[in-house]
C-alpha cells in the first residue's frame, strides 16, 4: 500500500513564508499598477464559464500582479470544487507525473489532493505516472496555491508536472484530464502554469542582442504575442509547433498545450488574454527578462 505523504513547501522565497506577510503581498499584487487594482470577492452565483486558464509562476515580486488578474477572474466566475494544476517540471522529470494522495503544506494551511479526481485522471490518461517525487521540489504549481487559498477555504487540487513532451503525450494528458472531469462530473478548473520568453545571459538566450533595451523588449513582446495568439485561438498543436520550431524559451508549452486540448474536449470556444507584462515592465531590471501571462479559456 502506498504511504500517504504530505508535501512540504519548496518555493518559499517566491512568496513570503510568513502568513501575514504573504497576505499583505497578495493584496499588493491585486492593487499594483500592473494588477487589476481591486481586491477579489468570490461570487457564489458566478456563471462558471472558465474551463481552463494560464497563470505565471515567478516570484510574486515580479509576476504576482499579472497572476492577480487571473485569480480575480476566477473569483468572479464562481466556486469550483477542484483545480487541476498542470505545470512544467523544472527539475527534469520526464513525461507527466501526478500526485494522487496527500496534502500540500502551505503557510495558510494544508491543501488536500482531490484523490477521486486524481485517480480518475490517472486511469484515463494512461501515459501519466503516479509519482509524488516529481512534485516535491517543483515551484510551478505551488506558487498558485496562496492565491487560491485566499479565495477558497475548502480548496482541493490535482497536481500534474510535465517534462519536455511531444504532441502525442500532450494529447493523451489533455484528453485524459477531460475524460476524467466528465466521468466524475467534476466542477473543476484547469490551471496551466507557465512563464513565456526567458531572455538574457542568465538563460543563454539573446536572439535580438543585448541592447538597446527598447529593442529587446519589443522583440520579447512581439515573440510572446505570437504565443498568446495561439492560446487565444485555442490552437494547441500550433502552439507546440511554434515553440519547438522557433526554439522559444516558454517553459510550460506542454502544460498549456495539454490544457487547451482538455478545454476543447470540455466545450471551450475561445481564449482571452487578461494581462501580459514582462519582468522589465514591472520592475525595470534588464539583466534577465521574462514574459508573464494571465489568460482564461471559456465556454
Amino acid at each position: 500500500m502506498k504511504e500517504l505523504r504530505d508535501r512540504s513547501p519548496a518555493a518559499i522565497g517566491f512568496y513570503p513564508g510568513n502568513k501575514q506577510a504573504l497576505k499583505e503581498m497578495i493584496k499588493e499584487c491585486y492593487l499594483s499598477e500592473f494588477g487589476p487594482k481591486s481586491l477579489p470577492k468570490v461570487n457564489p452565483e458566478g456563471p462558471r464559464n472558465i474551463i481552463a486558464c494560464v497563470a505565471p509562476h515567478a516570484g510574486y515580486y515580479y509576476s504576482g500582479p499579472v497572476a492577480a488578474h487571473l485569480y480575480r477572474a476566477i473569483a468572479n466566475d464562481g466556486k469550483p470544487d477542484s483545480f487541476v494544476l498542470i505545470g512544467p517540471s523544472h527539475m527534469g522529470y520526464p513525461g507527466a507525473s501526478i500526485m494522487v494522495e496527500g496534502n500540500w503544506i502551505m503557510p495558510e494551511g494544508r491543501v488536500p489532493v482531490d484523490t477521486i479526481l486524481a485517480k480518475s485522471i490517472l486511469k484515463s490518461g494512461q501515459i501519466i505516472l503516479d509519482d509524488d517525487s516529481a512534485h516535491m521540489s517543483e515551484h510551478s504549481l505551488e506558487v498558485q496555491l496562496p492565491f487560491l487559498q485566499e479565495l477558497y477555504e475548502d480548496l482541493k487540487i490535482v497536481p500534474i508536472a510535465m517534462g519536455m513532451s511531444d504532441w502525442e503525450t500532450c494529447k493523451e494528458v489533455g484528453v485524459g484530464v477531460a475524460e476524467a472531469i466528465k466521468k466524475e462530473n467534476a466542477n473543476a478548473i484547469i490551471i496551466a502554469s507557465t512563464d513565456l520568453t526567458h531572455y538574457g545571459m542568465m538563460y543563454g538566450y539573446a536572439p535580438a542582442g543585448r541592447g538597446p533595451v527598447e529593442k529587446v523588449i519589443k522583440w520579447v513582446h512581439d515573440t510572446d504575442g505570437k504565443i498568446i495568439s495561439k492560446i487565444e485561438s485555442l490552437d494547441a498543436e500550433g502552439l507546440l509547433k511554434l515553440v519547438r520550431r522557433e526554439d522559444l524559451t516558454m517553459c510550460g508549452a506542454a502544460p498549456v498545450t495539454s490544457a487547451i486540448i482538455a478545454a476543447k474536449e470540455l466545450g471551450a470556444t475561445k481564449g482571452i488574454k487578461l494581462q501580459y507584462a514582462t519582468s522589465y515592465d514591472i520592475r525595470g531590471s534588464s539583466d534577465a527578462i521574462v514574459g508573464y501571462l494571465s489568460a482564461i479559456i471559456i465556454k
